[in-house]
């Protein structure tokens, strides 16, 4: 069934493949040029590899605390990339903990286990804010009114309205 009709759905591997590139390739870009916008400003050195290193995860320096920043300013970034990539709430959770579990294997793989507090705390913040507001901007779509028949739908054209030159 096409359309906007949710319900039982077909299993599509590769829409939800496409859907996962979509969302991860939307976290990198987004956490990267946000954390290097965020050093810039701050006077700090741009680099990538503080990404992927637990203990620059940190609100104790200011350095620190730019790349937490950046990490929820992407959470909120992300929640509006759920409405457009995935437009289903009931599936957000699960998008937006895959682009979190890569970015924790890449942390794990590039620098070891993250065993500082703050690098989860951070993390979960960001995991929060991206499901619940992904979640709500989703189910605000998918409640939105459906026109059916002429006089409601897009297509509708406006008729204008009679006039009677008589009672003129």
């Amino acid at each position: 069934m096409d359309g906007k009709f949710y319900g039982a759905e077909k299993f599509k591997p590769r829409l939800i493949v496409t859907q996962m590139v979509a969302m991860q390739a939307s976290f990198a870009l987004s956490l990267s040029a946000i954390s290097a916008c965020v050093d810039l400003a701050i006077g700090e050195p741009v680099s990538l590899s503080q990404l992927f290193w637990a203990r620059a995860y940190t609100w104790e320096t200011p350095a620190g605390f730019a790349l937490a920043t950046s990490v929820w300013a992407t959470g909120l970034v992300m929640a509006v990339a759920l409405r457009f990539v995935v437009e289903r709430a009931k599936k957000c959770l699960d998008f937006v903990f895959t682009y979190h579990f890569f970015h924790f294997v890449a942390t794990c793989y590039l620098t070891g286990f993250p065993s500082n507090f703050q690098w989860w705390a951070i993390n979960f913040v960001a995991l929060l804010v991206a499901v619940l507001l992904g979640e709500y901007m989703c189910m605000l779509a998918e409640t939105k009114a459906i026109a059916l028949g002429p006089k409601g739908g897009p297509k509708a054209k406006k008729k204008p309205p009679k006039i009677d030159f008589e009672e003129i």
